[in-house]
């Protein structure tokens, strides 16, 4: 299903295309970047990659990418706004605590919302996020040759056990169709808070996607998959 070689390099230009959004965010913030032109740079891949290209020596070292990557990259990085956040021109004020432990109003005040918002996933973003879940176990099945049922199929994929891999596997196999610009909506978010958030609804503190949670995941659903297949 994957190759070691093109998941590092799927996840890093992850991680890069991730911290130039939210760049150009801060920048739209600090009126650096009108956010017309944020947005249309974010939104269309060619545009994207046509700003990047000459921009390339403006952009936080963290954020560039290699000039071989930039296509790919720049696909990856117009599906953010698609998948996971969007830019909000005037995003005004937000209520602030430091610590988050009391907002009273002695405790806490007024600060400037930021201009990236995460976008919230429905009941359709969620079923597809499981559809691709499903695929993934589809796929491993076909590739090693191997008959499974539909029923066990659905059985894997709606153990609870198994959900982070399976959100790790789905969402490793989408950062490569991201890379081509195509865009699943915020089903990638449902996926990503499968394995980067607790059970409770919180990120995990210092969470990073690496290659090798990914290619972990899938071994261990391979195995998975073997034992349930007649």
């Amino acid at each position: 299903m994957f190759s070691r070689d093109e998941v590092v390099r799927a996840v890093d230009l992850q991680r890069r295309s991730y911290e130039l959004l939210r760049w150009v965010a801060s920048a739209v913030g600090k009126n650096f970047i009108s956010f017309g032109a944020a947005h249309s740079y974010s939104s269309v891949s060619s545009s994207a990659q046509a700003w990047i290209q000459r921009h390339h020596h403006n952009i936080p070292e963290n954020a560039r990418p290699l000039h071989a990557d930039l296509k790919d990259f720049s696909g990856l990085f117009v599906t953010y706004l698609e998948n996971s956040f969007e830019l909000v021109p005037n995003p005004g004020k937000r209520l602030y605590s430091p610590g988050g432990h009391c907002f009273c109003p002695m405790c806490s005040w007024l600060a400037d919302a930021p201009n990236l918002k995460t976008k919230t996933p429905t009941t359709r973003d969620k079923k597809r996020a499981r559809k691709m879940m499903l695929d993934v176990i589809n796929r491993m099945a076909v590739e090693d040759g191997l008959r499974l049922s539909q029923e066990t199929a659905e059985a894997i994929t709606d153990d609870p056990n198994l959900r982070e891999k399976l959100a790790l596997c789905a969402y490793g196999a989408n950062l490569l169709h991201r890379m081509r610009g195509v865009a699943v909506g915020a089903a990638a978010l449902v996926l990503w808070r499968n394995f980067a958030w607790l059970p409770t609804g919180s990120p995990k503190k210092k969470f990073e996607l690496t290659a090798d949670l990914i290619l972990d995941a899938e071994e261990a659903l391979r195995e998975r998959v073997l034992s349930e297949a007649k």
